[in-house]
């Protein structure tokens, strides 16, 4: 690529890029990233109102907080459930906010560990 063909203008996230320059010889250049440029804002805000609506969710009850955290953290029921040992079957179930309110303390210790909460602030996540 030619380096005029690279060049964007963002101090957000700068990287090195090599390019051919008019002279057709290759340099290094410092260039903006275009994905950060014309979609960060929007990725947060679509990440924004994914989590309001989770919110939302959470407080009427419909998931639990199991649910709200692994997407919040951009997890898969597969990945989640490896990490705390069960099967997804299992985890499935953890999805449900009645069946979360019964869960014993050794799962709920395992799940705060694994999203970096306490346990107190898995079961109140408001």
């Amino acid at each position: 690529m030619k380096e005029k063909d690279l060049y964007i203008e963002n101090k957000k996230q700068e990287m090195i890029l090599f390019a051919e320059k008019d002279d057709e010889t290759y340099d290094a250049i410092q260039s903006g990233s275009y994905v950060v440029k014309h979609f960060l804002s929007d990725f947060y805000l679509k990440k924004e109102n994914l989590e309001k609506a989770l919110r939302a969710d959470l407080i009427k009850g419909t998931i639990s907080p199991v649910f709200y955290y692994m997407l919040i953290q951009d997890m898969g029921p597969g990945d989640l459930a490896k990490r705390v040992g069960i099967s997804k079957r299992k985890l499935r179930k953890h999805f449900r906010s009645d069946v979360f309110a019964k869960m014993d303390d050794v799962t709920l210790q395992k799940y705060a560990v694994i999203f970096g909460v306490s346990v107190a602030k898995l079961k109140n996540v408001e």
